[in-house]
């Protein structure tokens, strides 16, 4: 085994000590106290440093955007929108059609923000009864209010002997097979009964009279009024299909449009129903197409002229 000579050990332990001592505390003062700035500076860098040691044990919360956001200020209804709670005659608003279309849409978001539904509705309902300068994009904007809304809003007559009666008539001749027929009708008219919202009683009635020779299997369906001197809307005749679902289409399309010729027939100051196209669903367009006030108005308009 070597050993490390004397003088080469003195060298090494001589530089061990003199290397830190000339690079780390050779200038340092130990015996003068720092003064105030020193220590200020001190402090600053310990807490720095202690904070930034932190981090690298802690979970930092997501950063959350404390300002505060503002949606769009809505413009306030041109038409007033009278008292939320207070009761709405069937024609609320109607004197205010030449304010437009996005008049009534801007009154009905308004009222549905107020939680005042039931007005809300009647506003939708302008839109589409009030305002045939409407585009396209407004109405469906309506409709859309209108289907939304109807479920949340009671029937404006729950009072059944208030309704307006009007029977619904199906012609059949005797030796054509239809045996849902009956059914099928009744069915309808009550529906009909509730997409009026009760203002009108739908009566089924099936006729089934005999007619010599073949008869085509064609049913002629009406809309009457069986008061003195009361109206009809005319009849419509398609053909009978077998299927009841089917059956029932039929005649629920036929309801609509005998109401919508109707209408443009007795008044000038509604606005037309759109036509029923082969793929639009009845039961929906009675629903939401034809407004509650024109509802009533189709009823009156069978009624006598000295009951209206």
């Amino acid at each position: 085994m070597k050993r490390v000579p004397i003088p080469v050990v003195i060298v090494l332990s001589l530089a061990a000590i003199g290397i830190p001592w000339v690079q780390g505390t050779k200038d340092m003062d130990f015996m003068t106290p720092p003064n105030e700035a020193t220590l200020a500076h001190i402090r600053s860098k310990t807490e720095l440093l202690h904070r930034e040691k932190s981090r690298l044990f802690s979970i930092r919360p997501e950063p959350k955007d404390t300002a505060l956001i503002e949606g769009p200020i809505r413009a306030a209804p041109a038409i007033d929108p009278g008292d939320p709670k207070s009761p709405a005659l069937l024609n609320e608003y109607a004197a205010h059609a030449a304010e437009g279309a996005g008049a009534f849409i801007t009154l009905a978001v308004h009222l549905e923000e107020q939680g005042a539904n039931a007005r809300a509705l009647l506003a939708w309902e302008r839109v589409l009864d009030s305002c045939p300068e409407a585009s396209e994009d407004q109405r469906k904007t309506a409709l859309a209010g209108v289907q939304r809304l109807r479920p949340m809003v009671a029937q404006w007559n729950i009072e059944p002997s208030a309704a307006k009666q009007v029977v619904l008539e199906a012609t059949l001749p005797a030796n054509i097979q239809a045996d849902a027929l009956e059914e099928v009708v009744t069915k309808c008219a009550n529906e009909l009964s509730r997409y009026s919202s009760g203002l009108l009683h739908f009566e089924p009635r099936v006729e089934r009279p005999e007619r010599k020779g073949t008869p085509a299997a064609v049913l002629s369906l009406q809309l009457i009024d069986e008061s003195v001197g009361a109206a009809s809307t005319g009849l419509l005749d398609f053909p009978i299909p077998s299927d009841p679902d089917q059956l029932k289409r039929e005649i629920l399309a036929a309801c609509y449009r005998l109401v919508a010729s109707q209408l443009v027939a007795v008044y000038d100051q509604y606005t037309a129903l759109a036509p029923l196209a082969e793929t639009d669903n009845p039961t929906q367009a009675l629903e939401t197409r034809i407004t509650r006030l024109c509802w009533d108005e189709f009823g009156k308009s069978l009624m006598p002229r000295n009951s209206r």
